[in-house]
């Protein structure tokens, strides 16, 4: 289990689908299953009644275990199996994702940590890592979790898992090997700094050998792990129920709770139209729900629930064609780029609810997102703007209107989706144009004919977004090797390109982080895109759980969480 939950999110623009050289970072599924949780101290045994004193001895303080029981129920959609190396379905993985535990995890604030490994180490030449395991881990059929289980695994993965997101990253392991019971190493073909964000995933949870063997092999409905609940039943198109595993012990340092989780029990009841997922909360047949627009006001304001925001990985941008005359001066894109004011988008088309303005091409869903770099945006500015677009020539003729430096009409065309929120959003950027002198135009257009346009650079401006959830988005959207296909800016700078491949290279996460923050240094002030807004879901969740923990996307971590009885 290794992501937090993140209930009824992404993926908003995923157009593009395409594999990079190395192998792709797998997108976050729909749903991510929660962290696991950890073990309540055990309720005081009674003893022997004590000798009387002249004072009563105090109450003992209530133990942890006080927290222990309830019942929380999720809407959910059927999952086809909870075989995890048969599957890329979300609802599959929110389910095994409790059951299986991976070798590490990201940290609430997105790095990397281990989980079933307590340590690792890289080796020099990005190639080789070799993972310490944890010697406090058993599975729930009680057989031992050691270095030989990391390894039947992953070879398993490769033998029977062509349908798992993940498998073209094992695929690039060359070799594994297991020094010793608790030490497992893989050495890659090549470096691909990615593989932590794919390990971290719960597609990459380990199995149990003695549980595989056990079963034939035909674990889709026999999961069997070292995470925080164990499979109970499962009533095909109606419910599947996990039950707390008394006995685990969770060693990540951003919980309190350091056992068991604190909820008996995790339902997950088979609704999958959200009309009916409205009418269960309402009566209290579920607990939580990622709510749909036209019901935020109400449910955000009802005392029987809290409201949580959970953010879209990914960003709607304006992009410009870098190939096209006069888009292939950066000036010009720049001077464009100040004339947009993203938080007049936020409350028109958003009512101030349902998106977040974005500084940076990595938004704060996304690993590598950094606060220090909006020093570097290109804000909204329209003094700027307009100054900008007179030194280069483009002058207001009497219409108020700009004409080129050549003395033809400047009408440069937005072309995007026939999406409503971009049609919206698109009529707002026209007439944020006009109010510099810019007379945009907007074409919008079915998305398969978008996307076949976009490579052929005939367009001027583009209005649209992509759907990632590693910082690797750079190598699919900006680099030079996708010009022409998922590059829809057409955008090739050499700089940005040495880092894009340093990127996927570099193992070291601070490093890697550091190379990401000096990419976004260079789009941003080279404005092949100008980022607008990040999505946002509305979770609302019973008040009667306490204790729920949120990481840095708004993502729900339920291990410290409890009923209030």
């Amino acid at each position: 289990m290794s992501y937090p939950v993140r209930l009824s999110l992404i993926v908003l623009f995923v157009l593009i689908l395409v594999s990079a050289c190395a192998p792709a970072p797998t997108p976050a599924p729909t749903a991510a299953p929660p962290t696991a949780a950890p073990k309540p101290t055990e309720a005081t045994k009674p003893t022997s009644a004590p000798v009387a004193t002249t004072a009563p001895t105090a109450a003992p303080k209530p133990t942890e275990v006080s927290k222990v029981g309830g019942v929380l129920t999720s809407p959910a959609n059927d999952p086809d199996t909870l075989d995890l190396h048969q599957t890329s379905n979300p609802d599959s993985y929110v389910v095994f994702g409790l059951i299986y535990e991976t070798l590490v995890t990201e940290a609430p604030d997105g790095s990397y940590v281990g989980l079933l490994a307590e340590s690792y180490d890289i080796s020099a030449d990005n190639k080789t890592i070799t993972f310490k395991l944890r010697k406090d881990v058993k599975y729930t059929d009680g057989s031992p979790f050691n270095a030989e289980a990391v390894k039947f695994t992953f070879e398993r993965l490769l033998r029977v898992g062509a349908k798992s997101p993940i498998q073209s990253t094992i695929k690039n392991i060359e070799a594994m090997e297991t020094p010793d019971e608790f030490t497992f190493k893989m050495t890659m073909k090549s470096p691909y700094a990615p593989i932590f964000h794919d390990l971290a995933t719960s597609y990459a949870g380990i199995l149990s050998p003695a549980a595989v063997k056990a079963a034939n092999d035909n674990i889709g409905r026999a999961a069997i792990g070292t995470g925080p609940y164990t499979l109970k039943s499962w009533q095909t198109g109606q419910l599947i129920v996990l039950e707390r595993n008394a006995n685990y012990k969770n060693p990540l340092k951003h919980f309190d709770n350091k056992g068991a989780p604190y909820i008996q029990e995790r339902r997950f009841k088979i609704i999958p139209e959200y009309a009916t997922q409205l009418a269960a909360l309402e009566a209290g047949e579920i607990d939580y729900l990622g709510l749909q627009s036209q019901d935020v006001a109400k449910y955000t304001k009802d005392a029987r629930f809290k409201a949580f925001d959970s953010l879209t990985t990914g960003l709607t941008y304006l992009g410009f064609d870098t190939k096209k005359p006069p888009f292939d001066n950066p000036k010009v894109r720049q001077a464009l780029a100040y004339a947009v004011n993203k938080n007049e988008i936020i409350q028109v088309v958003f009512e101030n609810t349902l998106a977040k303005a974005t500084c940076c091409p990595l938004p704060p869903s996304i690993q590598g997102y950094d606060e220090k770099l909006k020093q570097f945006e290109l804000a909204y500015d329209p003094e700027k703007s307009k100054k900008a677009l007179d030194d280069l020539g483009y002058k207001v003729g009497a219409n108020k209107m700009r004409t080129t430096p050549d003395g033809k009409p400047f009408q440069p065309a937005i072309y995007t989706t026939t999406s409503n929120t971009h049609g919206k959003v698109s009529t707002l950027l026209q007439a944020q144009f006009q109010a510099v002198g810019v007379d945009m135009q907007v074409k919008q257009m079915e998305s398969g004919a978008l996307l076949a346009l976009t490579p052929k650079a005939e367009h001027d401006l583009y209005l649209n977004g992509y759907s990632w959830n590693e910082p690797d988005m750079f190598s699919l959207f900006l680099s030079c090797e996708r010009v022409q296909a998922s590059n829809r800016v057409l955008y090739c700078n050499q700089d940005l390109e040495k880092l894009i491949v340093a990127g996927r290279t570099t193992l070291d996460q601070t490093k890697r982080m550091q190379i990401y923050a000096d990419a976004q240094k260079i789009t941003m002030q080279e404005a092949p895109w100008q980022p607008l807004y990040m999505t946002v879901s509305k979770i609302v969740v019973s008040a009667k759980f306490q204790g729920i923990k949120t990481d840095r996307t708004g993502g729900l971590l339920w291990h410290d969480a409890y009923f209030a009885k």
